[in-house]
């Protein structure tokens, strides 16, 4: 008899809906037998070839009975503990071995020309006379495996969860928006902004493939055992100019329920036009559909058809209250830092809220924590330069950068005598620590302060800037369950000195504060199942300022505009389910809330007339947090995904939306002075409702995708302003605003190119935006009760986006940009009552500016592509409006003595030509 030490019996007890899979299937007889046993029936019942070494099991037995067992399963219990790992071949293998050191496929073959083609090409010889020759045992060309948990005793679970981190090789930095796809199953994933992926996995061995644009696709053999994690480096591709590009984005358009959804990277768009040698994500976001602006020195966008206040900005979840440089000729952003960026226009994820029409997604690089690097550079309007590196090589990075303006030359070249005559200066500066001291958790610190100062000839002086941090922990439950807290402030403040009258000069300061408390979490319970959930909090602090008298000869009367104080939140869950292979689902539910809070006092009027001073008749005071106002209200979110084919979608969706927050502002174009203002006692939340429907195709050999997406959205208790509303004389804003409906719908084509010499993308919009305000007296209407197009109301709008590749090192570039003019009112008549000059208008809205029509060129350099160098620079030369159009920017009109003379602005009416210098540690291939 056999000693007990030298006896291992393993009784597995399991049923075969447990543990039947994709691969072989057996019936396992065992009792009391050695692994060799095993192996006889393997091969008898599955005519596999079984390969190992009979002293790898030495005394080992096994006890287990049991029918329609997965043999991979199977594998993974026999082989636990042992320090073995099987493969099962294509051609009827099985494969034992002490390590992970089999090939699975030969090496690719390289032709004489460069070309590479697959394994599966190989005839079982190589072809000398068509010059092909083995690549040879390079180590990526290897397929590897990686093993996930580990193999225990009792019965095997029906679902693992799998959870990776995805790193880029050369920088450390997650890799953000990679695709991890189940070859098998065809079920996929795409890493988060930390470069977290999960998947829900059954026991056994995949063939998993990870790609993501301008890295090297990875094949890996992935032997799933239990819950559990892994981790994956991607290195850069280096693309040829004729191999078709990934096309991950686009196939994610087909794959996923977002629509309405825009996303790039900062290098897919490194070779767009620029404009006076800024690469500036604002201005490229205007170039997609349904987006636009009210002109060049413009604040913010339009997204289909809404108002610039409708509009959140994150970077790195801090919000952004003013996201230009030089009242909008420049972004507040600097694309050094600039991972990549989402904009969400239709189908709004259930974390996001606050605004009516769009969400914007910065994210920023965490920095290198492999090696240390630097960026730099030099153009006509200002300075930038960027440090990161590792603090704890591989767990921890930096990233420092910062940007200054000495763009006074710029202004003396304008059409204006007043801007010639004006200073400017702007800076930004972010800095950003990035910690992970394990898988399960990672870190982030991010800080980040822009500046403005602008003086506008002797007329008045401007100066504006944000700040903000916000620290995020992630934190991994378990496979299935993941966490994101976050906690995030702005401040956003600026200051006005106005000397245009002597007699009216004043000076007025502004603040707002924004605090957040964010938690969101992700579960994934089930294959192709997963679920958001969360709630955020936030405290507003606005001051609105007080109006000063300036100078001895100023008679205007001092007004102090008041603080307001609110709280804002929401518990919001979202659910995303494949139901069948050609159909995937989401629904979400926000439910927010918001309380305006004292000290305030609330002035009553009479009901029979216009609010304004003279009408009040009592007032109802609110103690210190006190609350004025309760509002709250359920947002529904819900999409549905209907493939007809591997590269053809139909999607609909539904969004609403509520904002408690509005923007001041009596001109079309946002001025640096326009107030945030919280919803109160009189001015009712906004609500927003659209349903978006959309077809997607791709043309896979051609690397073309084409999208077209149409939208009605309907938003009540829009804010309107009466004719000559005023801001700062009176703290009383319920007086100047009026509130009413928009009706906005409109077709979006988008048809993109991501291959070959020419890329790049061409836009349509078609749109039409209508504002109705008709209250029960007159004075509470605007245009007599009647409909009219609404500020931002562009019926046409086209942009062409075209790269063309001349060689890696040399690109053509150029933007062509038509719109519609925007709406305008214009005058009917002039007369004169004792001395005075009095207007009539037409109808509002009922004119239209000339139309906007602009082309872009730009040549790009890139330094010499030798792979061992030390700095690698690139030159840029651009201009900016080519054909040098005047675009009218406003129209406007004053009286003479017997009639009304118009004037039309144009702010760049001449081709403007700038060249640029950037510079970098490394080669043309280092992040």
């Amino acid at each position: 008899m056999k000693t007990a030490g030298k006896i291992i019996t393993i009784v597995l007890v399991s049923v075969s809906t447990g543990l039947s899979g994709q691969g072989p299937v057996v019936n396992i007889h065992m009792q009391g037998e050695g692994f060799g046993h095993f192996a006889d029936q393997v091969e008898e019942q599955t005519g596999m070839r079984v390969y190992y070494r009979s002293e790898w099991f030495g005394d080992k037995v096994f006890t287990w009975m049991a029918d329609s067992i997965d043999l991979s399963g199977a594998m993974s219990h026999l082989l636990r503990g042992t320090g073995l790992h099987f493969n099962i071949l294509p051609f009827g293998a099985l494969v034992i071995l002490p390590e992970n050191r089999l090939q699975m496929e030969l090496p690719g073959l390289i032709s004489g020309n460069g070309d590479r083609t697959g394994s599966s090409a190989w005839t079982g010889y190589l072809d000398t006379k068509s010059g092909q020759y083995l690549v040879g045992t390079r180590p990526e060309q290897i397929a590897r495996t990686i093993v996930v948990g580990e193999s225990r005793n009792g019965p095997v679970r029906s679902v693992a969860r799998v959870m990776g981190k995805l790193t880029s090789m050369e920088t450390g930095e997650p890799v953000a928006g990679a695709t991890m796809v189940d070859l098998g199953s065809g079920q996929g994933a795409v890493s988060d902004q930390n470069g977290n992926i999960s998947m829900a996995l059954k026991p056994g061995i995949h063939s998993m493939r990870f790609s993501f644009i301008g890295m090297e696709q990875v094949e890996v053999t992935m032997d799933v055992r239990s819950d559990g994690d892994f981790t994956l480096e991607m290195h850069p591709a280096v693309i040829a100019l004729d191999e078709v590009r990934i096309l991950g984005e686009q196939y994610r358009d087909i794959n996923t329920t977002d629509i309405g959804v825009e996303r790039f990277s900062m290098g897919s768009l490194k070779q767009l036009p620029v404009f006076m040698g800024e690469r500036d994500v604002i201005k490229i976001s205007r170039l997609l559909p349904g987006i636009t602006s009210a002109g060049e020195a413009s604040v913010g966008v339009n997204v289909r058809g809404g108002n610039v206040d409708q509009n959140i900005f994150y970077i790195n979840r801090i919000p952004v209250y003013n996201t230009s440089h030089l009242f909008g000729f420049f972004s507040a952003f600097n694309s050094d830092i600039i991972r990549d960026f989402s904009i969400y226009k239709g189908n709004v994820p259930v974390n996001y809220g606050g605004r009516l029409s769009s969400v914007f997604n910065i994210a920023t690089r965490k920095g290198n924590n492999r090696i240390y690097t630097a960026h730099a550079g030099i153009s006509p309007v200002s300075a930038h330069a960027t440090f990161e590196g590792p603090i704890r090589k591989d767990h921890s990075a930096f990233l420092i950068s910062g940007r200054s303006s000495y763009s006074d030359w710029i202004l003396n070249r304008m059409e204006d005598p007043r801007i010639r005559d004006s200073d400017a200066f702007f800076y930004d500066f972010a800095g950003s620590l990035n910690f992970q001291p394990d898988l399960k958790n990672a870190f982030n610190i991010f800080y980040y302060q822009s500046y403005d100062e602008f003086r506008y000839s002797d007329l008045s002086d401007y100066d504006y800037s944000n700040r903000g941090g916000s620290f995020n922990w992630e934190h991994n439950l378990s496979p299935a369950l993941s966490s994101r807290l976050t906690a995030a402030s702005s401040f956003y403040r600026f200051s006005n000195l106005d000397k245009s009258e002597v007699s009216r000069a004043y000076s007025h300061e502004y603040m707002l504060n924004h605090n957040e408390l964010v938690a969101e979490f992700t579960w994934v319970p089930a294959l192709k199942h997963r679920v958001e959930f969360g709630s955020n909090l936030i405290y507003y602090r606005l001051d609105r300022g007080v109006v000063e008298p300036s100078g001895e000869m100023s008679i205007r009367t001092r007004v102090d505009l008041g603080m307001e104080e609110a709280l804002e939140g929401s518990l919001f869950i979202g659910d995303n389910l494949v139901l069948l292979p050609w159909l995937s689902i989401y629904g979400g539910l926000r439910y927010s809330y918001y309380t305006l809070l004292g000290p305030r006092t609330v002035m009553l009027y009479d009901a029979d007339r216009q609010r304004s001073e003279s009408s009040i008749v009592d007032s109802l005071s609110f103690g210190s947090w006190q609350p004025v106002i309760f509002d709250s209200g359920p947002e529904f979110r819900s999409a549905v995904n209907i493939k007809t084919g591997d590269n053809t979608s139909f999607k609909i969706s539904f969004n609403q939306m509520r904002q408690y927050l509005f923007m001041l502002s009596n001109t079309v174009t946002v001025a640096p002075t326009d107030q945030w203002k919280l919803s109160d006692y009189y001015i009712d939340p906004q609500t927003g409702y659209q349903l978006t429907g959309g077809a997607y195709h791709i043309f896979p050999d051609r690397g073309i995708s084409g999208s077209v997406e149409f939208y009605y959205k309907y938003s009540k208790d829009i804010v309107e302003y009466r004719d000559g509303a005023d801001f700062i004389n009176s703290p009383l804003t319920e007086t100047a605003v009026l509130q009413g409906t928009q009706n906005a719908m409109g077709a979006e084509v988008m048809l993109q190119k991501s291959s070959g010499r020419l890329d790049g993308w061409i836009s349509y919009t078609f749109s039409l935006s209508e504002m109705l305000v008709r209250g029960g007296r007159d004075f509470e209407s605007i245009n007599n009760g009647s409909p009219y197009p609404s500020n931002f109301d562009r019926p046409h709008v086209l942009n062409v986006v075209a790269n063309y590749h001349l060689s890696r090192r040399f690109t053509v570039a150029s933007n062509v940009v038509y719109m519609t003019g925007r709406p305008v009112t214009y005058p009917t008549s002039l007369y004169y009552i004792k001395g005075i000059a009095y207007i009539d208008y037409f109808a509002r809205n009922q004119f239209r500016i000339p139309d906007y029509f602009r082309i872009d060129l730009s040549f790009n350099i890139e330094g010499n592509l030798k792979a061992d160098k030390l700095l690698h620079s690139t030159w840029s030369l651009n201009v900016y409006n080519l054909l040098g159009r005047n675009n009218p920017q406003s129209i406007y009109f004053r009286p003479h003595e017997y009639y009304i003379q118009g004037y039309s602005f144009s702010v760049i009416g001449v081709p403007v030509l700038t060249v640029s210098w950037n510079l970098k540690l490394g080669n043309y291939e280092s992040q």
